[in-house]
């Protein structure tokens, strides 16, 4: 058996740096008094999530309060952030309920052991037992989150059998050897769940989700939902049987403000302590405020524009190439998201390990080489290309308009088609979109998990919504995601974004710098993208 030890001296000195302490869950946070507040953190959210099921979140939103509900086998790590925050360290992984774990030398099979004495609120032992029917749960379901920790791996599936032969032990067997797979059982969907709770409230049913599980927690993590009007308002209260170290808030009052000028005005007005989902020019007149702020991190998502390579015009390269070159990225970055975002060119965005920066660039903007592909192209102009966009969508709307007039000048004339979140999903993915914009990245960010999703040929017309397909990619892509050796990962990643980027199989805006807003009495901030609320307060 080979341990997978956690490098304990290494990562105390980089929390040293940052004037931080390691908890006994592996998660780290500023040096703050824990539970000592009484006042109640207010937080701000744009878009509300669909489920609080960890066994169903897909999106961001879904996630947002996943993290503070829910245990999990393991954690990811931390590191210092920018003006003395802290934010997620996606390449360590951390003890959180299992203390130590094992794989089998070929790496087939983990062990781990697990912490004692932890439980639910209902009193129901937080065990092996209790992990084996989270994850088998989560698995049969077949939601979301049944993909995540699978880590893609469908065919077979990744996780093979799930034992616990005592309390304090938990086997996992696997198909085949995953480097990646701790990642997956970090991720939200390993959340832990109350199996007396579940099974009183709808159990667990075949490839179906829990309407029950939407809107309520069977969580045992640092809080407990006191109170959830969905798309509304939601209560965290500490909670008093986490096993853990107590959360640095005792309670944490969160609204979902879908107007952008009322969620501005909480922020100038004191009522909102920290926020996510401004504007860019709205962070932008922040900016000078004395009263909060603007903190800004690297963010595995980006902003993309699809070209469903399956669909004229874009079956065409140098129609694609000329798109591309035509669009100014770097005024996007300017004057549109006001300086949250990094310009680059590429399947992987410059945040996410096994970025290429030899290949990975951003492509200069070059208004005449693009009307000299046009012509190449032999596609007769004006091209007509209708650009759907999300409803409500501040940044999509700007850049819309800009991506209108951009292409205008070189013969596509692009007509912008505004829908309902509903809308947009059934035209982007059910093959009905001719192009979009799509604020998109990875529920684990992990350059392979990222690859297997949103580029292989096997996921087209499924998860692979831009129809990309570079067939020399393939074996690649199967052996980067095979090696636990970093630099053959790396370099295998490079040829990889090589091939890609000779082929401008879509357009990369940017990647975010996802804004915060924090007010001047907020001393203890963690990002996450997943929104980890354990160490956040006031």
């Amino acid at each position: 058996m080979r341990p997978r030890a956690i490098a304990a001296a290494a990562l105390a000195g980089v929390l040293a740096l940052a004037g931080c302490t390691a908890d006994k869950l592996g998660v780290t946070g500023p040096a703050v008094s824990r539970g000592a507040d009484s006042a109640p953190l207010q937080v701000s959210f744009a878009s509300a999530p669909a489920s609080l099921d960890p066994a169903k979140s897909c999106t961001g939103e879904d996630r947002q309060l996943l993290n503070s509900l829910y245990v999990r086998l393991v954690d990811f790590g931390a590191e210092p952030g920018p003006e003395g925050t802290t934010q997620i360290d996606y390449s360590t992984i951390t003890p959180y309920l299992a203390r130590s774990w094992d794989a089998s030398d070929d790496g087939k099979t983990y062990t781990f052991k697990l912490k004692t004495g932890w439980k639910f609120p209902s009193g129901t032992p937080m065990d092996a037992r209790a992990v084996e029917f989270s994850l088998e749960r989560a698995l049969k379901m077949n939601q979301c989150g049944a993909v995540i920790l699978h880590d893609l791996y469908t065919d077979p599936p990744l996780i093979k059998e799930i034992e616990a032969p005592d309390a304090e032990t938990l086997v996992i067997r696997l198909s085949q050897p995953d480097p990646q797979v701790l990642a997956a059982l970090a991720d939200t969907s390993g959340g832990i769940v109350d199996p007396s709770l579940v099974k009183a409230n709808g159990g667990v049913v075949e490839n179906e989700g829990n309407a029950w599980m939407d809107s309520h927690s069977a969580g045992g993590g640092a809080f407990v939902l006191q109170s959830y009007a969905a798309g509304a308002s939601a209560v965290l209260k500490a909670n008093p049987d986490y096993g853990g170290l107590p959360p640095a808030s005792k309670e944490i009052r969160i609204t979902w403000v879908t107007s952008p000028s009322t969620q501005l005005l909480n922020v100038q007005n004191g009522t909102t302590d920290i926020a996510y989902g401004l504007s860019g020019s709205a962070l932008n007149s922040l900016k000078s405020d004395p009263k909060v702020r603007v903190v800004s991190y690297d963010d595995t998502q980006s902003m993309l524009m699809t070209l469903p390579n399956n669909q004229e015009p874009w079956t065409n390269r140098d129609v694609r190439e000329a798109v591309v070159k035509a669009i100014p990225t770097e005024d996007i970055i300017k004057n549109v998201v006001y300086g949250f975002g990094k310009a680059y060119y590429g399947p992987i965005p410059p945040s996410m390990p096994g970025y290429s920066e030899e290949h990975g660039r951003p492509v200069a903007t070059d208004v005449a080489g693009a009307k000299a592909l046009i012509a190449k192209s032999g596609v007769r102009t004006p091209i007509d290309v209708t650009l759907d966009i999300l409803a409500g969508d501040q940044n999509q709307k700007a850049l819309s308009t800009v991506i209108q007039s951009a292409l205008k000048e070189i013969g596509i004339n692009v007509s912008v088609r505004t829908l309902t979140s509903s809308a947009w999903n059934d035209a982007v993915y059910n093959g009905k979109s001719q192009a979009s914009l799509r604020f998109d990245g990875p529920a684990l960010a992990n350059a392979g998990y990222y690859l297997q999703y949103d580029e292989a040929c096997s996921s087209v017309g499924s998860f692979n919504t831009g129809y990309i397909c570079v067939k020399a990619n393939t074996p690649l892509l199967d052996r980067a995601r095979g090696t636990a050796d970093t630099s053959e990962r790396d370099e295998l990643y490079a040829q990889l974004t090589e091939n890609w980027v000779k082929e401008y199989p879509r357009v990369t805006l940017y990647q975010s710098l996802t804004p915060f807003v924090l007010s001047s009495s907020v001393r203890a901030f963690h990002f996450s993208s997943s929104y980890d609320m354990r160490t956040w307060a006031k």
